[in-house]
């Protein structure tokens, strides 16, 4: 999804810049409009979304996208029904003019494995990320370490469960 916000973002800023003064006002801030989950959205944010995606119908395009491919990841599917809708939408982006969604339908097709074991058992890297910058946190606040055995004292004892 971090990939898709980003070609959508891209391809808003391209919208943007051949835009007329009207519509450039009216995008000009919106970015987390688009990439925030629809269901997230308050009643204001979710006004301003809809003149929008009314301005641009490049943008309310891949902003429907996005939700196809949120609501794909949602749903309860084995893998080899995920792996036909899935399918289906990727062919849906690579027939549509948006450059931007291009490069995001060839990431997909490069980790489409991958992608797909996520319908097996629902698991993702949510949790490694987690470890990963909570290390690089403790690393930036003791300002990097000389001595490498001292920084991973530091990280066993952040790591270690509490007992009270």
């Amino acid at each position: 999804m971090k990939n898709f916000t980003d070609a959508i973002s891209k391809t808003r800023r391209n919208i943007q810049k051949e835009a007329d003064e009207e519509t450039k006002t009216l995008l000009k801030g919106c970015r987390w409009l688009l990439v925030k989950n629809k269901e997230n959205l308050k009643a204001g944010e979710w006004q301003k979304l809809q003149h929008m995606l009314e301005a641009s119908s490049t943008l309310k395009a891949c902003f429907e996208f996005k939700e196809a491919f949120r609501d794909l990841f949602d749903q309860n599917l084995d893998y080899q029904s995920a792996e036909k809708r899935l399918l289906a939408r990727v062919a849906g982006v690579e027939a549509s003019e948006f450059i931007a969604l291009h490069s995001f339908a060839k990431t997909l097709r490069n980790w489409w494995q991958q992608i797909l074991n996520y319908f097996d058992g629902r698991h993702n890297n949510g949790f490694a990320e987690g470890v990963n910058l909570k290390i690089k946190i403790l690393n930036r606040r003791g300002y990097g370490y000389r001595n490498f055995s001292l920084f991973r004292l530091h990280i066993l004892v952040a790591f270690e469960p509490v007992s009270r």
